[in-house]
């Protein structure tokens, strides 16, 4: 990564490292384009099904049309090239687009475009088409992360490490069990997208200021132009309820990035001294500017804040849909700005995960050797004793609890503690059989066998459960995408022939 930054060293994948870094330096050195700049396509797309309604209904004439229709192909030729037309004086994209059509083909053409429709249910229309966007493509990456995750899971289901509550040492599990449990979250997350998509089936353009137009429009017609599932019933809540469907996204982005952070937490303290339980590869550690031994998880650091600002993000979404007057109000131009953010602040994270969990080392060894301290196997041998001596649980849970007192310093259970303790309250005591059975990690996983505990052959049994149902969720999202790609793509084909 010649000219990277200062600490930059023991690099293998210049790509992987160049994405880690963009990731962890959020806006510090990168451009943000304005808000209407990323609608462009949007609302060439809404301009072109519009057009060709106007001169299916004959609100325009066919010569109007082919003029209009040629316009726009040279405005979507332009954006495609990464060229803006965006008129900062015409004070958005919608006016933007209607001027620079003029310039190209007259405004006796141009001017005839915004017939039947307003700048409200433009952009409610155009955001609606962003979101949609959005929202597969967030799910896709989701989808690829728990791929990763699940390959990961997998390959370590017999790799034996503690688990803990409240941060302590509880009881042993093994590393597949324990980042299988990432798998859920990460369906959650999906199937709330997959909600989210089901609510942007609706086609706002139609309804104008709010109330209609005298026009005879067809929204039948540019609802299916547009790939949407039919008009939004109420044409009023069609644009009154912006920003509420930017509000979900936004939830959706905070979950996603909440349950990144926990991940995230883990990654910092697993890999850290003393533990060293996994490797983090050089691409996705940074570095000091003056240590030059530092292997840093800058990325799990910045997805904590990512993940507190997505939060405050989704808050403020939530704040201005307050006690709004039924009708348009422009405190809802401002959740436009803070649904991209969001999207901006989300942008990234799942690709990044992928690659870190595809190339991570796991110590197996220190993980193993964790297991023969902090009392790990001190639930499993009260149930032992419970199970084949029949004393209550409760009774074999106060003697392991006294025994764990007085094995304090030694930091396990000693067999000669606890067989003492056992005579003490009439217990039979324990063989040296039955002791090597309950301090092996192995043995003891091997009676988890229940649905979703850590026995290997359960945690490979919920991969696959859960695997399947992300793929389902996943691929019923990737199959709307193609259907309204598809029908995008044909109204431009029908613009091309309109153009002559």
């Amino acid at each position: 990564m010649s000219g990277g930054p200062v600490w930059i060293k023991r690099v293998g994948d210049a790509n992987i490292a160049r994405a880690n870094v963009e990731y962890t330096a959020g806006f510090d050195v990168a451009g943000r384009a304005p808000a209407d700049e990323r609608l462009a396509r949007h609302d060439l797309q809404t301009n072109a099904a519009h057009l060709l309604m106007l001169v299916e209904t004959n609100i325009i004439t066919v010569e109007n049309g082919m003029a209009i229709a040629s316009g726009l192909l040279q405005l979507r030729e332009k954006n495609e090239m990464g060229e803006s037309f965006l008129r900062p004086s015409c004070e958005d994209i919608h006016m933007s687009s209607e001027t620079v059509l003029g310039e190209l083909i007259g405004s006796e053409h141009a001017g005839r475009l915004h017939s039947a429709r307003s700048r409200n249910d433009q952009v409610a229309t155009d955001m609606r088409l962003w979101l949609r966007d959005e929202v597969a493509g967030l799910a896709q990456d989701i989808a690829a992360l728990a791929e990763r995750i699940a390959d990961h899971a997998l390959k370590h289901t017999t790799t034996v490490c503690p688990g803990f509550t409240h941060g302590q040492p509880a009881m042993i599990t093994t590393w597949g069990h324990w980042t299988m449990s990432y798998l859920p979250r990460l369906l959650r997350d999906i199937r709330a997208l997959g909600a989210l998509l089901r609510e942007l089936k609706t086609c706002p353009l139609g309804a104008a200021a709010s109330y209609g137009t005298s026009w005879p429009i067809d929204r039948v017609r540019t609802t299916k132009l547009l790939g949407f599932k039919h008009p939004t019933p109420s044409g009023a809540d069609g644009i009154w309820s912006r920003g509420e469907l930017e509000l979900r996204f936004a939830q959706v982005a905070a979950q996603f990035l909440s349950h990144l952070s926990g991940i995230a937490q883990d990654l910092i303290l697993l890999s850290s001294p003393p533990r060293d339980w996994i490797r983090l590869a050089s691409e996705h550690v940074t570095g000091s500017s003056i240590m030059p031994q530092k292997r840093t998880p800058d990325f799990a650091e910045v997805t904590r804040a990512r993940a507190h600002v997505a939060a405050g993000i989704a808050q403020s979404l939530a704040g201005i849909g307050i006690a709004l007057q039924s009708g348009y109000n422009r405190d809802t131009q401002w959740t436009k700005y803070l649904v991209f953010d969001a999207a901006d602040n989300v942008r990234g994270a799942a690709e990044l995960f992928a690659q870190v969990f595809d190339r991570m080392e796991v110590n197996a060894a220190p993980m193993k050797a964790a297991c023969a301290e902090g009392f790990l196997n001190a639930t499993d041998v009260a149930d032992h004793l419970s199970g084949k001596r029949g004393v209550p649980f409760r009774v074999c849970y106060r003697v392991i609890g006294e025994v764990v007192r007085e094995c304090d310093a030694q930091g396990a259970i000693q067999l000669s503690v606890l067989n003492e303790a056992l005579t003490k309250v009439g217990i039979a005591q324990l063989s040296a059989e039955e002791w090597r059975m309950l301090e092996d990690p192995e043995a003891l996983l091997a009676h988890r066998t229940q649905a979703g505990n850590p026995a290997p052959t359960e945690t490979g049994n919920s991969i696959a459960l859960l695997t399947r149902e992300i793929r389902e969720e996943a691929g019923t999202i990737s199959a709307a995408r193609a259907e309204w790609q598809a029908a995008m793509a044909d109204t431009w084909k029908q613009i091309q022939q309109l153009s002559g």
